[in-house]
């Protein structure tokens, strides 16, 4: 009997056992095949970013080639286009302007000794230098510089037009203008009244004020600085010019003329219709002359459809003024004559 029972409780044992073998079994595939299923997911998931990621690289090198392209087309457009403005602008000298000074120097006797001159027409980029490095008593064409240095003071805030300059026994000088009745020695000038009468009334006294404002030598050196040309140290302790000193300050004023308006409308009021001006009534010139010792010299914008640059510098010549008004209006005709 008792060996029956044995045998039947380790019968039941087994079968235990094997229950539990099989689901031990059971869970160890089930979790197999939840990793499996996980590592495919996984794979595919991974796939499917180098996928997207090998598409986005595709289209972002086919993209950069596309700008590529597009920037080397623009920058050769470009390219053509500056060289073809380049070429389309190079200076060339003016033949018939050459043609003509030529010949009114050989009627009046003028010479490299009392005579220099320069034209210059910035659409065109045409122009005629002659003589342009003799000098000259500056006279009154100093008013001009002067006046821009000042006016590029009052631009970067250093001045005001309302600022003032003391007014000194040294500073007075005989000629037109009113500063010297208007105002007594010691008493302070406005700047803008200063500028006014200077260029307007060429008042010398007014310049004066303002070039001691600055200080003399350096007043020159400021100057000086609107050429590329070697001065000699007479020209920073003596108030001498040169034509190309003269022609550089002008094109700085035209090529600059929102900063100088103000100063190109008293240009434009300045010597009651002479010197450049007498002969060209239909058309404004900003100018101003110079007359002094000999040396008559007048430079200036004649504000044609196509504005020109003129100078013409004078050392004892007779009638120079009225040379100049005629040099003046022969420029203009033959201006006019090569338009058409």
């Amino acid at each position: 009997m008792k060996s029956g029972r044995h045998s039947k409780s380790r019968q039941e044992m087994i079968k235990q056992r094997a229950k539990k073998d099989i689901k031990k079994r059971l869970i160890i595939l089930v979790t197999c095949l939840i990793f499996i299923i996980l590592i495919i997911q996984i794979q595919n998931e991974n796939e499917q970013v180098s996928a997207r990621q090998e598409s986005e690289n595709i289209q972002e090198a086919e993209q950069t080639q596309e700008e590529l392209q597009e920037d080397e087309q623009t920058e050769g457009e470009s390219t053509e286009n500056t060289e073809e403005v380049a070429e389309a602008i190079e200076p060339t000298e003016d033949e018939e302007i050459k043609n003509l000074i030529t010949e009114i120097k050989t009627q009046n006797n003028l010479t490299q000794d009392n005579f220099a001159f320069f034209y210059y027409n910035p659409q065109t980029q045409k122009y005629y230098f002659d003589n342009q490095d003799k000098y000259f008593k500056g006279a009154s064409t100093v008013k001009v510089p002067v006046a821009v240095i000042y006016y590029d003071k009052i631009r970067n805030g250093e001045l005001t037009l309302q600022s003032t300059l003391k007014y000194t026994s040294d500073d007075y000088e005989a000629g037109g203008g009113a500063t010297s009745g208007t105002y007594k020695v010691g008493q302070n000038v406005p700047i803008s009244f200063l500028l006014e009468q200077s260029i307007v009334n060429s008042d010398n006294t007014a310049v004066n004020i303002l070039i001691d404002g600055i200080g003399y030598r350096k007043c020159r050196e400021q100057i000086a600085s609107f050429s590329n040309e070697q001065f000699t140290e007479e020209f920073y302790t003596t108030n001498l010019t040169t034509a190309d000193l003269g022609y550089n300050i002008i094109k700085h004023i035209y090529e600059n003329q929102e900063n100088y308006q103000e100063l190109i409308g008293y240009m434009k009021k300045s010597s009651n219709g002479e010197y450049l001006k007498k002969y060209i009534a239909e058309y404004d010139a900003a100018h101003k002359y110079g007359s002094y010792a000999g040396n008559v010299h007048d430079y200036g914008i004649v504000y044609t459809e196509s504005p020109y640059l003129i100078g013409v510098y004078t050392e004892g010549v007779s009638g120079a003024d009225e040379l100049i008004a005629n040099i003046s209006r022969k420029v203009l005709d033959k201006t006019k004559e090569i338009k058409e």
